[in-house]
């Protein structure tokens, strides 16, 4: 989920306007209860551009460390020298990596699949604990797509930066599964 802390941090990081930024209410309550964050980030989808908002939540995300972050930056140091094809096409052999794919414009997609009882599902922990049908703005997701941005980083040695939240089961009502694209900016 995303951190209320952190999303304040990330505007000030980007240049959002005191302004703006003043007339957002960024009170954490504590816990793990979605709600005040989701109103967070409706204000946000109201006051910013898409691109900030991106920018923003792309700066979030969830398993940063860990197990995780230790497989994808061995991952990285043991495929030094592979083109970007072949590191992204062996990526999904680490756990909870996604699907992903490099296009052919150069941008990579990726996304979580997780289709049950008929409909695609969040897999963030605290939208499941929302009463079911669940409708949230795709901005949500940016916290979901910053977990893979920052291990694909690892990873696939370069700096990426989120173009698109695709689709998302939590604004389609399960209809679409998670699916972002990831722009390269920098091969390191």
């Amino acid at each position: 989920m995303p951190d209320i802390k952190k999303i304040r941090q990330a505007m000030i990081e980007e240049r959002i306007s005191e302004e703006i930024i003043s007339k957002i209410n960024f009170t954490d309550p504590g816990g793990n209860d979605p709600l005040p964050v989701i109103a967070i980030i409706n204000q946000m989808d109201s006051m910013l551009s898409h691109e900030q908002c991106l920018s923003v939540m792309e700066k979030q995300g969830c398993c940063k460390s860990g197990q995780r972050d230790k497989e994808c930056k061995k991952f990285g140091k043991q495929n030094i020298g592979r083109s970007l094809n072949e590191k992204i096409e062996l990526l999904s052999s680490i756990q909870y990596m996604g699907t992903p794919k490099l296009n052919e414009d150069g941008t990579i997609t990726t996304g979580i699949f997780w289709f049950q009882d008929g409909v695609y599902n969040c897999a963030c922990p605290s939208i499941k604990k929302l009463k079911k049908p669940v409708s949230v703005t795709s901005t949500y997701c940016g916290c979901c797509a910053g977990h893979f941005l920052y291990h694909y980083q690892n990873a696939l040695q370069l700096k990426l930066k989120l173009k698109e939240i695709k689709s998302s089961p939590i604004s389609t009502n399960g209809s679409k599964p998670c699916d972002f694209i990831f722009e390269v900016i920098q091969m390191l």
